[in-house]
């Protein structure tokens, strides 16, 4: 827990001006991704937050559907929880787990924006 508070204490101007940004783009525009707001399409990690929450909800499959990597996102994050705040593993995954997970995000986006193919 001290090195949480630390975190938050080290972190708080961000955190502040990240919660004021989403609050401002959620109000003025509705959305708080610039893409869509700007751009009107999809970014690389559109539906990530509705497929965490099926996925913890327990439905796979929505989950699946909504974006597929929030799996490997959610393993990702889980793994740097638990290395930076609860026990620090051995073998530091989070870099090469979080290179791989960008990847197969930025991949299953070219393959839906460009060729229009969707596996789940």
């Amino acid at each position: 827990m001290k090195k949480f508070k630390q975190d938050l204490k080290e972190f708080k101007i961000p955190i502040i001006v990240v919660t004021i940004y989403i609050i401002f783009m959620k109000i003025v525009f509705g959305s708080v991704c610039p893409i869509k707001v700007f751009f009107h399409i999809d970014c690389p990690g559109c539906g990530l937050t509705r497929a965490t929450i099926a996925l913890l909800k327990g439905d796979i499959a929505k989950s699946l559907h909504y974006n597929y990597t929030c799996i490997l996102w959610l393993i990702t994050f889980m793994l740097f929880i638990i290395d930076r705040y609860i026990k620090p593993l051995r073998i530091k995954p989070f870099p090469v787990l979080f290179i791989i997970t960008s990847v197969v995000t930025i991949i299953r986006y070219i393959l839906i924006m460009v060729f229009n193919i969707h596996i789940f």
